[in-house]
């Protein structure tokens, strides 16, 4: 699966996840968005967990692509330096399990890849030609 369709794929998801909490947490929790100690927990929507399972098969290039899309769509690295910032996002998450963690526990990884994808537009770059695990020196 090419890096764009992985993106494609995970906003999707997540969108649906979005809309599932939206639509189920105010019909389990009386005072939400108060959620009162005591009230049953609102089960999660099937999404989470295709997120979480296609996250886990990523190859490694992919995943960490990936959180760095989602730290470029929240605003804490530019899009400006994506080979620099891919080397960041290794040394910040050394192991691709901690990679996995951080998505799949982010509400807003659709939001934050969505804006990431604009940011990749304005550049007019192509998502799925970008060399970025190529770019970190080997050492």
């Amino acid at each position: 699966m090419k890096l764009s369709e992985v993106v494609r794929e995970v906003i999707r998801l997540g969108d649906a996840s979005r809309e599932y909490w939206d639509e189920e947490l105010p019909k389990h929790h009386p005072f939400y968005p108060v959620i009162r100690p005591g009230e049953n927990p609102t089960p999660p929507p099937p999404e989470d967990a295709e997120i979480l399972d296609l996250l886990k098969r990523l190859p490694e290039n992919q995943l960490y692509s990936l959180i760095l899309l989602a730290y470029v769509g929240r605003g804490d690295c530019s899009a400006d330096d994506l080979p620099h910032a891919y080397r960041e996002m290794k040394e910040i998450f050394p192991s691709s399990d901690l990679v996995v963690a951080n998505l799949a526990g982010s509400r807003a990884l659709a939001e934050y890849l969505t804006d990431a994808m604009e940011e990749i537009r304005k550049r007019h770059l192509d998502l799925d030609k970008l060399q970025l695990a190529t770019a970190v020196a080997v050492g």
